[in-house]
């Protein structure tokens, strides 16, 4: 029952960002994940006060695993793994997306594939540090709840887990 009121509240969340400016945050597209093998997008849609964005750096929440990110013409992909987890092949704790620049107000998709785990949380926070030429947006806030996104001036994005 709980999912299922977390869904409903995602999808109202979900449609209040749909008729904010699309320069208001980064979201993720799609952001209900109902499998366990989920593929969203980070979507960029402005740069930093008038500057072009050059790099979109996503923080990856614990309990993802296999987390592929898409390539992005013009863009070179950097991943961040945390240590001591056996042969340098620790989890994936950082993707970046480096290059560009993307111009202020053009829109770019930034994807990521990635298996939720069965400890992963309900909702999944994604901080992601937007850096443009002159400046960077920090979306790292996380609200006590998806219905506070909007409350918040710099919300992460976020997915919600229905997968398990």
């Amino acid at each position: 029952m709980r999912r299922v009121a977390v869904v409903l509240v995602a999808a109202a969340v979900a449609i209040g960002v749909a008729a904010v400016p699309a320069s208001a945050h980064v979201v993720t597209t799609p952001n209900t994940a109902d499998t366990k093998f989920f593929h969203t997008a980070f979507r960029v849609g402005h740069g930093c006060a008038g500057s072009p964005t050059t790099a979109v750096r996503v923080q990856i929440p614990e309990g993802l695993h296999l987390v592929t990110p898409d390539p992005v013409p013009g863009w070179e992909v950097q991943v961040t793994r945390a240590h001591g987890q056996g042969h340098g092949f620790g989890r994936i704790t950082e993707v970046a997306w480096v290059g560009g620049p993307l111009p202020d107000h053009d829109v770019q998709l930034f994807g990521l594939g990635f298996r939720i785990g069965r400890k992963a949380p309900e909702v999944l926070w994604f901080p992601t540090v937007q850096q443009c030429e002159v400046g960077e947006s920090d979306w790292v806030q996380i609200p006590p709840s998806v219905e506070e996104w909007h409350n918040v001036p710099n919300p992460a994005p976020y997915v919600i887990n229905t997968a398990w």
